[in-house]
């Protein structure tokens, strides 16, 4: 298939598949803004609240593009805020909880992340929302959830990996628990709180009810451990880290080629069969050491050496083209300096550009899903803070310049 055949039907003017949901954000740092971010991507009208003068706090992350001015330079701000309008929103100012209540009753979803019950206690909690809009969709994204024993404790993404089992099972065999490079669960939470709000619309459809929704970060770790929780409680084992090796097969690791490293896995017997006889150990198909999946994992180092002597003397290209041809996965490790100039994702438009008023061109991933009639895309940058004050406040609450003015003096936007 081709690109352009899969977008034959393509409506241009499309901005996605959840074009006319309007989303109202009351979130910072990571989760929450990637949850909004999912739903702006595909088309959602999200407007994001942030306080005066600093903003969400997540601007001032780095790393930071250059000649930016101090609030635009954040990049993971600038990543995870594309698609979106801003409008700037004292929470603590009892005229700017009125102002939530009004923007909530043009809401179809209200996405926030602050510490369960503040928002309760400034008045735009759920059952706040709920009383002006019967129907409203509420997602509540914390690191514990809204309810529980530990709901109390604050937590970033990294309390979520320690306590989700995500650091327990990542890291050499013979070092420390580790972190992913990246905020994965901060990511995946953010995926799932858009995936909940959209099954939550969904029944809205079918019986005009909205619902509050609980999202834990530590919740969504755990969702994603595979077998770990039955390992441990029923096959009396507990999964240990063991670096890039697979719990079940071998080989399964990065091996180090002439010129940088391979990700190399063989899931089942005929691809072991296969990658034997293009390393030049045919004998070790039969071996009673590497004959079958499970002793093949008892022989995981023999297995590595053999495999690593052969890697070793040819370029990743060499390598990877050579397994692939036969069926075996194996892929170049890649650093996001060679992501960005790869072409297979400038076609698929998961590398891409777009222009900054105040920071330039700015290099983006792209929608990971593609829609066929309606293409999403990143269609605007990250928003300077407040600039959509004068359209959001004056389309829907109908408020004048005057009135801003006095609102901006009061410090409630």
């Amino acid at each position: 298939m081709t690109k352009e055949e899969f977008y034959r039907e393509a409506n241009p003017a499309s901005s996605g598949p959840l074009e006319g949901i309007v989303v109202l954000e009351a979130c910072t740092t990571y989760a929450g803004p990637v949850a909004a971010a999912e739903l702006a991507d595909m088309g959602a009208e999200v407007i994001k609240c942030e306080l005066p003068m600093t903003g969400d706090v997540c601007r001032a992350f780095g790393p930071r593009v250059p000649n930016a001015p101090e609030l635009d330079r954040g990049a993971p701000f600038l990543s995870i805020n594309r698609n979106k309008k801003a409008i700037t929103l004292n929470f603590h100012h009892p005229r700017g909880q009125e102002i939530f209540r009004q923007l909530a009753r043009r809401a179809d979803v209200i996405l926030q992340n602050f510490r369960p019950g503040a928002l309760d206690k400034w008045h735009i909690g759920y059952e706040d929302i709920r009383a002006v809009k019967p129907d409203i969709v509420y997602v509540s994204i914390s690191c514990l959830g809204q309810w529980g024993p530990l709901s109390y404790k604050i937590g970033y993404d990294t309390d979520a990996q320690a306590l989700g089992g995500t650091m327990s099972i990542t890291g050499q065999a013979d070092g420390p628990p580790t972190k992913t490079g990246h905020a994965s669960i901060d990511y995946l939470t953010g995926v799932k709180a858009a995936q909940a709000a959209l099954a939550a619309l969904v029944r809205r459809l079918r019986t005009g009810e909205g619902q509050h929704v609980d999202v834990a970060m530590v919740d969504c770790a755990l969702s994603v451990t595979e077998g770990g929780m039955m390992q441990a409680a029923t096959c009396g084992e507990v999964w240990q880290r063991n670096g890039n090796r697979h719990p079940a097969t071998a080989p399964c690791n990065s091996f180090l080629c002439k010129d940088g490293y391979v990700m190399l896995a063989v899931a089942h017997d005929k691809q072991w069969a296969s990658l034997c006889r293009i390393i030049g150990h045919e004998e070790l198909i039969t071996d009673p050491r590497t004959a079958t999946v499970a002793v093949r994992k008892e022989n995981e180092a023999f297995i590595e050496q053999v495999v690593s002597e052969w890697i070793s003397t040819r370029t990743k290209h060499e390598v990877v083209s050579a397994l692939n041809a036969e069926s075996i996965a194996a892929s170049p490790v890649f650093d996001f300096g060679e992501i960005v100039q790869e072409p297979h994702f400038r076609e698929r438009e998961i590398v891409c550009e777009v222009e900054h008023p105040t920071a330039g061109k700015l290099t983006h991933y792209g929608v990971a899903p593609k829609f066929s009639r309606t293409p999403a895309r990143v269609r605007t940058p990250a928003p300077v803070l407040g600039q959509d004050n004068a359209e959001v406040y004056g389309k829907w609450l109908g408020c004048g310049e005057a009135e801003l003015e006095e609102l901006c003096r009061e410090g409630v936007i």
